[in-house]
C-alpha cells in the first residue's frame, strides 16, 4: 500500500469520529428515549408503558446505534496509530488505548442490545423489561473503566510527545484526564435509584456523557488535523 492509500484510509477512519458522534446523539439518546433517559425509580408498568409509547423509535434508534457504533473501531485505531508515532518502540499505552476503546464498544453494544430485546415482545411481564432495562444500564454505567483507561492512555501519551508539531495541546491532555475521571460517579448506579447519582443523575449521567463526548469531539478534532497535515506533505513532496 502506498503512502496516499494509507493517508485516505486513515482520513476515512478519522471522520468515522465526528459519524459516531452524530448518531450516537441522535438514535441512541433521541429516537432511543434516553434525552432523558428512565429514571431506575420507575415501577414496572410504568417503564413498560414508556416502552409501548415509544415503541416504534426505541426499536429503530438502538438497532441502528448497534450498527453505528462500530464506527468508535476505526477511529480508536488510528488514534493508537498517532499513539505509536510519538511512544517509538515502547508502545504499551497505545495497545492499552487500543483494547480500552474495543472494549467500550462491546460495552455500548451490550447495554443497546439489552434495551433492543426489552422491546422485542412488548405484550410480555413488565418486571422482564424492567429488569433488561437495568442490566443495560447497569452494563454501561459500572464499567466505565475501559473506556477511562482509553482516555488516560491517550492523555499520558500527548503529554509525552516532545515533538514540535503536537498531535494534542497539553491542555487538552489535561482535559481528558478530568473528563476519565468524571466516570467515577457512575460507580453509584449500582445501588441509588434517585438523585444526581442514580443512572439519570446529574453527575451519573449528563456530566460523564457530556464530557465523554466533548472529549471525543476535541480529539477528533486534533485527530482529523494531523492527517492533514502529513497528507499535505505527501502532495507537496518532490515527485509526488
Amino acid at each position: 500500500m502506498n503512502q496516499r492509500t494509507g493517508l485516505n484510509y486513515e482520513l476515512v477512519s478519522a471522520w468515522c469520529g465526528p459519524v459516531f458522534l452524530v448518531t450516537f446523539v441522535i438514535f441512541g439518546g433521541g429516537l432511543g428515549q434516553n434525552l432523558p433517559n428512565p429514571a431506575p425509580s420507575l415501577t414496572a408498568v410504568e417503564l413498560a408503558d414508556r416502552y409501548a409509547e415509544n415503541l416504534e423509535m426505541i426499536r429503530l434508534g438502538f438497532i441502528i446505534s448497534l450498527i453505528t457504533v462500530v464506527l468508535y473501531l476505526p477511529w480508536t485505531s488510528l488514534l493508537s496509530m498517532q499513539m505509536e508515532r510519538i511512544e517509538g518502540s515502547y508502545t504499551v499505552l497505545s495497545k492499552l488505548q487500543l483494547l480500552g476503546g474495543g472494549l467500550t464498544v462491546m460495552v455500548v453494544s451490550f447495554s443497546a442490545m439489552f434495551w433492543v430485546v426489552a422491546g422485542f415482545r412488548p405484550e410480555q411481564s413488565p418486571e422482564v423489561i424492567q429488569m433488561l432495562t437495568d442490566v443495560g444500564w447497569l452494563c454501561i454505567d459500572l464499567q466505565y473503566a475501559c473506556t477511562t483507561l482509553q482516555m488516560f492512555a491517550a492523555a499520558f501519551v500527548g503529554l509525552s510527545d516532545t515533538r514540535e508539531i503536537k498531535l494534542f495541546p497539553r491542555w487538552v491532555c489535561f482535559l481528558t484526564i478530568w473528563c476519565g475521571i468524571s466516570f467515577i460517579p457512575a460507580s453509584l448506579t449500582g445501588v441509588l435509584k434517585a438523585g444526581p447519582f442514580a443512572w439519570n443523575g446529574l453527575l451519573s449521567y449528563y456530566i460523564p456523557y457530556a464530557c465523554w463526548l466533548g472529549w471525543y469531539s476535541i480529539a477528533s478534532y486534533f485527530m482529523l488535523k494531523d492527517v492533514y497535515r502529513r497528507k499535505v506533505l505527501v502532495i507537496e513532496a518532490p515527485g509526488a
